[in-house]
């Protein structure tokens, strides 16, 4: 159970914070939240932003480890880079976060995992991360939250070289241009390792073709186009598009993959005094190919989106937004056949948006109209409350679904796996209570959070067929609360934030597999002329394994540590080393060996990453 005591002090604290203190910090600005620009504090949910200038302090070397430091995430690693790493926020797994690349969707359609790995973080300007139930702005999959990766802007030329341990290099160039109403900002990297060995082996066991460093290759491009109409508007294109390969431990099948991933987006937006509107059309590939054997397995979504949205200024203390999607899911080139390949979704949405004096208020609702599986509406409604220039109190309430996937409903053909052409939508419900202070000297944030997910898919067993269907049998609920503050202190800048976790399967009355119920992240950083460096921490507590393994997986506690120095004007130099003290522990079991012993997937354990950076 929650401490109330604990959040009442918090809030009264909060409360009594005095209004003649100094100004407020630069405001942070979300598009991700709602569609339209906001501060974070008026979006009335959890928020949380990281900026290329914090990635490249940090010099994080992929996406899973710059989300592992936002509270409520945990990321679930099998290997090191280019293996697959699963994302829980705030408990639920990942097929319940929608991902997107500039606002187009990423996942297998699928399986609903997204390949965090293989998205660059050369390609990377912003990320924006909105916590909890968001389906009535971006239907299905927005169940847990909304990660939204926007591509880079760069507004100088850079050409960028990294080495590190397991023989990894990287090799980035990025820039833009500006002539008059045309911008234009490229990205391109290439990014190669010869990896680890990503799993445990038992010493008794036989050799295999697994005892192996994994490797992993990354080649990616990437462009930003608009051109300003004057008053026609803007219009915009954008695409990334990544392909490459990797390799992985399997003794008896297939133990690499190759993929092909690409996003474009063609957009229009016009702005006036009164009222705003955008339109856009994305096509996207997820593509992944098993290889390693005489079989290979072909894992593939394509998609088309449409959407135009409206937002319409009625006072100068409401707005009303709205709009019309439709979105076409392709799994035609996959291996895994089924009867029904294609399927589309029309959905209308529309919102109300108040703000005046200390109030802010805000409701969402939206209806989408799924092939196959029939109607689904949802709902969001914030309430909020500006007891003084830095305080702000919010409560948010709303409902999510994710439609099941074509395999579910329609797989043929299938050695394990029979169709349920009569499966139905999951089903969420998430409240949030939380209080954010913002001054010059830092931003405080108490979060708490109840999700609860019904009609959620299982496959379950049929003894008659000796095959599983999957159907919706189970019932799941976290909750749990977050604190994060970012302030200076002492002449260092902190970042800290702690999360609790219940995370509870309700049918059996057990906990969820792989959630730590503790997870704590702090960050000290500090300047000194051209030289800057920082400290971050991260510790994740004992939590369950798979059922299979019926197991505990260990705590573990990892520092790392990051250092830039500008040498030149226009050369700068970058290092990291993770895993300081060379800890070894994992998140992820594989086994047992002969002994008892529980086998995971290792980690990289110390490794090294030096850099230079050259602006032309």
């Amino acid at each position: 159970m929650l401490n109330k005591t604990a959040l009442g002090m918090a809030i009264s604290a909060a409360l009594s914070f005095s209004v003649s203190a100094a100004e407020q910090s630069i405001e942070t600005i979300t598009v991700t939240a709602n569609k339209f620009e906001q501060p974070i504090n008026d979006v009335l949910a959890s928020v949380a932003v990281i900026e290329r200038a914090d990635i490249e302090k940090a010099n994080y070397r992929d996406l899973p480890a710059i989300l592992n430091t936002i509270a409520g995430i945990d990321i679930v690693r099998n290997g090191g880079l280019g293996q697959k790493a699963d994302i829980f926020v705030r408990g639920a797994s990942a097929k319940y976060t929608l991902v997107l690349v500039d606002g187009v969707r990423v996942s297998d359609a699928s399986s609903g995992s997204v390949s965090l790995t293989n998205i660059p973080v050369n390609s990377i300007e912003r990320v924006e991360i909105i916590k909890g139930a968001r389906a009535a702005i971006y239907g299905s999959d927005a169940v847990a939250g909304v990660i939204n990766i926007i591509t880079r802007k760069a507004s100088n030329n850079s050409l960028s070289a990294t080495l590190g341990s397991h023989s990894y290099s990287n090799y980035q160039l990025a820039g833009g241009l500006v002539k008059e109403a045309l911008s234009f900002n490229y990205n391109l990297g290439y990014e190669e390792t010869d990896g680890f060995d990503v799993t445990g082996k038992d010493p008794a066991a036989e050799y295999t073709k697994d005892h192996d460093d994994d490797g992993y290759k990354n080649k990616n491009i990437g462009f930003n186009l608009a051109y300003e109409l004057a008053e026609l508007g803007q219009l915009s294109l954008q695409s990334q598009y990544s392909e490459g390969e990797a390799q992985y431990d399997n003794a008896r099948g297939n133990d690499a993959y190759d993929f092909e991933n690409y996003t474009a987006k063609l957009g229009w937006n016009k702005a006036s005094d009164v009222y705003s509107q955008s339109t856009s059309v994305s096509v996207s590939q997820e593509e992944n190919t098993q290889t390693g054997t005489d079989v290979q397995q072909v894992y593939s979504t394509e998609r088309v989106e449409f959407e135009y949205r409206g937002l319409y200024t009625l006072t100068q203390e409401l707005d009303i937004s709205g709009g019309f999607n439709y979105l076409s899911e392709d799994l035609s080139n996959s291996s895994a056949t089924s009867s029904e390949e294609k399927r589309d979704n029309k959905a209308l949405f529309i919102g109300a948006f108040y703000s005046h004096n200390k109030w802010l208020a805000n409701a969402v609702v939206r209806t989408d109209d799924y092939d196959f599986h029939g109607r689904a509406n949802t709902y969001s409604t914030g309430l909020g409350y500006k007891a003084n220039n830095y305080v702000t109190l919010r409560l948010n309430h709303g409902t999510a679904f994710r439609a099941p996937s074509l395999i579910n409903a329609f797989v043929t053909n299938s050695p394990y796996y029979l169709p349920n052409n009569n499966i139905k939508p999951e089903e969420a419900l998430n409240n949030e209570l939380g209080i954010t202070l913002e001054t010059q000297w830092g931003r405080y944030d108490i979060a708490i959070f109840d999700n609860r997910i019904n009609n959620l898919i299982s496959n379950n067993y049929d003894a008659d067929s000796g095959k599983y269907i999957a159907t919706n049998i189970d019932k799941v609920s976290m909750q749990g609360f977050e604190l994060s503050a970012e302030f200076s202190a002492l002449g260092f800048e902190h970042s800290v934030n702690f999360s609790f976790l219940d995370a509870t399967d309700e049918k059996t009355n057990t906990d969820l597999p792989r959630r730590p119920s503790e997870s704590f992240n702090y960050q000290l950083a500090k300047t000194w002329g051209d030289f800057d460096a920082s400290l971050d921490m991260q510790y994740r507590s004992s939590r369950p394994s798979i059922a299979y393994y019926d197991s505990e997986l260990a705590a573990y506690t990892v520092f790392n540590i990051a250092a830039n120095y500008q040498l030149l004007d226009n050369l700068s130099l970058a290092a990291r080393i993770e895993n300081i003290t060379d800890k070894e522990y994992f998140t992820a079991a594989t086994g047992f060996a002969a002994s008892g012993k529980l086998l995971g997937y290792n980690s990289a354990g110390r490794t090294f990453f030096v850099g230079a950076n050259y602006q032309f």
